[in-house]
């Protein structure tokens, strides 16, 4: 199993302990989705992943379009995870959530393919299934870090707003999703497990 503390000093050194996130730091919530992904049976690599998961952005965070990400930057966090794992983390970083849904939908039926778009410039972010399934299992980690709504959040409470997305979801990634979407959603959310 991953050893997450392993890792935080380099992610303070990648100052993401001065990040704000909601009324925390977003070092403290990266921690909690890759806690998630490992509560959910996830692979090694969509731990790290996981953790590493805001060290770029996402659209939620900057929902202003970032341009770029400096090539230094990606250069430095690949030096630390490896090229896969910040393959993976890029991906998260720079794709629509909009795609996301799509892809989702389409993975479901039996041949179909992600359709990931990179929400900076609509180009085609190429994945296999397998790939996306990394992905969705990694945004559902991220989602769940999100519960219980902070007080003073303004923000889009996600878990509440999309849970039947993110229900099915949960669902499709098998009992191990389920059981983590279960145990974090607090019974509020509750997906039977006799019916799915």
């Amino acid at each position: 199993m991953l050893d997450a503390e392993t890792y935080r000093s380099e992610l303070v050194r990648l100052g993401l302990h001065k990040a704000a996130h909601q009324e925390e730091t977003l070092l403290d919530h990266m921690f909690r989705a890759c806690g998630i992904l490992q509560d959910m049976m996830a692979d090694d690599h969509v731990c790290l992943a996981g953790l590493f998961h805001g060290v770029y952005g996402t659209e939620g965070l900057h929902n202003d379009n970032v341009d770029s990400i400096p090539d230094d930057k990606r250069v430095e966090v690949r030096a630390i995870v490896g090229p896969a794992v910040e393959e993976m983390i890029f991906n998260f970083s720079v794709m629509s959530y909009a795609s996301l849904g799509k892809s989702f939908r389409n993975i479901m039926r039996p041949k179909g393919l992600p359709e990931m778009k990179d929400r900076r410039t609509g180009a085609d972010i190429p994945m296999s299934r397998d790939e996306f399934e990394n992905l969705l299992r990694m945004k559902l980690g991220d989602v769940l870090a999100h519960m219980p709504p902070q007080a003073n959040h303004a923000h889009l409470n996600v878990p509440a707003e999309y849970a039947g997305f993110w229900k099915v979801a949960a669902e499709y990634l098998g009992p191990d999703a389920i059981n983590t979407w279960n145990k974090f959603t607090g019974g509020r959310l509750w997906i039977d497990t006799e019916q799915s």
